[in-house]
């Protein structure tokens, strides 16, 4: 016995059978491959997002002044303030 899915939505049906007559494929087979290729795009989205704040902490990284190098977060904000107060 196989796993099922019971899907009871009629919009939901009218686009798995759009999709498999469009594709030429059985509707699970349709419904799979579109499942798949959208699991991908997001993870390919998420990659992206991790470029991108890669790419902003290399930026401050590659600016930030000398002096805070090597520095945890903390040690530089207890440079900077003093009591919550900027000193």
């Amino acid at each position: 016995m196989g796993a099922q899915l019971n899907i009871k939505d009629a919009d939901t049906i009218r686009l798995a059978r759009e999709l498999a007559d469009a594709t030429g494929q059985p509707v699970t087979k349709a419904i799979k491959a579109a499942l798949e290729q959208e699991l991908a795009r997001r993870e390919e989205e998420i990659q992206a997002r991790i470029a991108r704040v890669n790419a902003i902490v290399a930026e401050f990284q590659r600016n930030m002044p000398e002096e805070w190098r090597g520095k945890t977060s903390k040690e530089i904000m207890d440079e900077i303030y003093e009591d919550g107060l900027p000193k």
